[in-house]
């Protein structure tokens, strides 16, 4: 997989060094574990004399790093303006937008290199109100079904939690079913797109596997795109639980069958401008420094 021209190498050892699958020989690095490759392309990337080339990646791809110009105290702003949104605008996002989120997904890390993720994105209004019905239906089946059994929601969750839920839905529903404006959406609160993060199952559901925390970072790289860009960003946590628990749902959603949704991200220009930035605890971290 990996071509070594030996003419150009210094042997500096830094891809031996940063590599499982290159050893440092007198004459030069040579591969000698090939199957532990799991194409990073750390050993391209690291040479300082473009010694190395990978057969299953584009050379040309390979861009000098450069500096991006962000301070420390830039990106902790980035990050602090950063909230989730809940109303927004009819403008659509752009294709132009949704392309550069896609293009900033793609070099996102994930264990093992596996790059197992995969993106859809819904833009078409009719789709979007399919789906928001169907976001309706189920929370209404979910509200009748703990009223059901709440008993058993109160030992699973414990009383707290329980009554929370309890009195979350009936109100979310209560407003919903009282709504002056017929358009008013409390459940995707009428974002114009909706970002889908799935995998196949055997990959999202293995034993080894890390795809739910690699669609957890993927989606922050997500919402900080978009944050540059200024979209807007909301976590549709209805539309991840109930499209993996009725197939009817899933369908509507276009998903490919037998893929888990990982993550879906509700986007679109904000309808409200917040003037201070997001308060959070203090972090509850411990140091072992000795």
């Amino acid at each position: 997989m990996l071509q070594i021209d030996l003419s150009k190498c210094t042997r500096c050892q830094s891809c031996a060094r940063n590599c499982s699958v290159l050893e440092m020989e007198e004459s030069g690095p040579v591969e000698k574990y090939p199957e532990n490759c799991n194409e990073c392309g750390h050993c391209v990337a690291i040479c300082p004399v473009g010694a190395i080339a990978h057969e299953n990646m584009d050379m040309n791809d390979f861009q000098d790093v450069a500096d991006p110009g962000i301070s420390f105290e830039q990106f902790v702003q980035l990050a602090r303006n950063r909230r989730s949104m809940r109303r927004f605008t009819k403008e659509p996002v752009s294709r132009e937008d949704i392309d550069k989120i896609l293009e900033t997904v793609r070099y996102i890390p994930t264990a093992e290199n596996a790059q197992e993720l995969e993106y859809l994105v819904i833009t078409d209004p009719a789709r979007m109100t399919m789906i928001r019905g169907a976001i309706v239906k189920y929370f209404k089946m979910l509200r009748n079904l703990v009223s059901r059994l709440y008993f058993i929601v109160k030992i699973q969750m414990g009383k707290r939690s329980a009554k929370r839920a309890r009195s979350g839905l009936n109100l979310l529903l209560q407003r919903h079913e009282t709504r002056n404006d017929p358009a008013e959406d409390l459940f995707m609160y009428g974002a114009p797109a909706l970002l889908i993060i799935h995998a196949p199952k055997k990959v999202a559901r293995g034993a080894t596997s890390f795809a739910v925390t690699d669609a957890g970072i993927a989606s922050y790289y997500v919402m900080l795109a978009c944050e540059s860009l200024g979209i807007g960003t909301c976590w549709c946590g209805f539309h991840v639980r109930f499209a993996n628990m009725f197939k009817s749902f899933h369908d509507i959603s276009l998903v490919p069958k037998g893929h888990d949704i990982l993550a879906s991200i509700l986007m679109g220009h904000p309808a409200s401008k917040y003037k201070r930035n997001v308060y959070r605890r203090p972090v509850k971290a411990e140091i072992i420094d000795h």
